[in-house]
């Protein structure tokens, strides 16, 4: 099966009933909270008296854990990585897609860091869980801003861990990558600079949503998986500058049959102050022109553009007012088949 190939029905409702069982087993009561936080006082107990444990009190085993192992011996080498939610086709309703990724991964073999031993353990203790940090810090006297901290940080040390292990192309079930998540900030980067996976290495099994304020042929250019996996959501945020958008699109590495409409999709933004003012553009340039006297009824083509400003191909810096020697029009880059 391909790496982006879109989640079977099977994998939608196994990733459904995840989420069930995960969420009966995340505590709802101070009773239920008590009890787990007990089990991870238990853990820290038994590890320290077997050896297996070398921390002094609470939170320095919560920060062993990220020592962990975060390969699963019983999957392959592809990696599973994830952020938010979406509805896939055959889905009743949106479903996170921390379930969907490990659906494709009991299914398709995939590692995925929840069902390795550290991030299982660490999954298991429900850390992020508000209820939980209450009850740990007033049963065990823990900081709570110092807790969440070293939970962050831990899942952030896992995450790092788990994307240098990858071992060739991995999968990245997301949306739109925001670069708060952990996938933007801590994993994509990892795996962008990994000699294993790179640009075009990272699969997407779920669609990029579309925009309404992105042009029809710079949404496919963004969609194409090697682009896709170095645009954060808020580079093209509808309420900054097209010419913002450019800038970053000129420092993002391209292949070679990509570059001309690499630069038709720069050129298009820098020439244009607001998303506004493209989109009138294109639909103004979508409307027929009025015929000659000569030739009644024919739609004249609209006047050569421009040349397009050539940026860099790698990670320099776009000036929007450079302007180089003319360029072919070009057709809009076809997307590729995206998660």
């Amino acid at each position: 099966m391909m790496l982006d190939a879109p989640p079977s029905q099977e994998e939608i409702d196994t990733a459904f009933r995840l989420r069930e069982e995960y969420t009966k087993a995340t505590p709802s009561t101070e009773s239920e909270a008590g009890v787990l936080a007990g089990r991870i006082y238990g853990d820290w107990q038994a590890a320290h008296a077997e050896g297996r444990s070398t921390a002094t009190d609470l939170l320095s085993f919560i920060r062993e854990v990220g020592k962990g192992s975060v390969t699963a011996e019983d999957r392959g080498t592809t990696r599973a990585f994830w952020a938010y939610e979406s509805q896939p086709e055959g889905a009743h309703e949106p479903i996170e897609h921390r379930f969907l990724a490990r659906a494709l991964g009991a299914s398709r073999g995939m590692q995925v860091l929840q069902d390795t031993d550290a991030g299982r353990q660490m999954d298991s203790y429900r850390l992020e869980n508000k209820l939980m940090q209450r009850t740990l810090e007033k049963d065990y006297g823990l900081d709570g801003e110092e807790l969440e901290n070293v939970v962050n940080q831990t899942w952030v040390t896992l995450s790092e861990r788990f994307a240098m292990a990858a071992e060739g192309p991995v999968v990245a079930l997301v949306g739109e990558i925001a670069e708060r998540t952990v996938l933007g900030k801590d994993e994509l980067p990892v795996l962008l600079a990994h000699p294993k996976v790179g640009k075009e290495g990272v699969k997407f099994p779920v669609p990029l949503p579309e925009r309404d304020h992105l042009p029809p042929e710079i949404h496919a250019f963004v969609a194409h998986a090697p682009h896709r996996a170095q645009i954060r959501m808020e580079d093209y945020d509808p309420n900054k500058k097209p010419k913002d958008f450019a800038a970053k699109l000129a420092g993002i590495e391209v292949l070679d049959n990509q570059r001309e409409a690499h630069e038709a999709a720069m050129w298009r933004l820098s020439t244009a102050n607001t998303y506004d003012e493209l989109k009138a553009r294109a639909e103004q340039s979508a409307v027929p022109q009025q015929g000659s006297a000569f030739t009644p009824g024919l739609t004249t083509k609209p006047a050569t553009r421009p040349a397009a400003p050539r940026g860099p191909t790698g990670h320099g810096v776009y000036n929007p007012t450079a302007i180089a020697p003319p360029a072919p029009a070009v057709a809009p880059a076809h997307a590729g088949v995206e998660r």
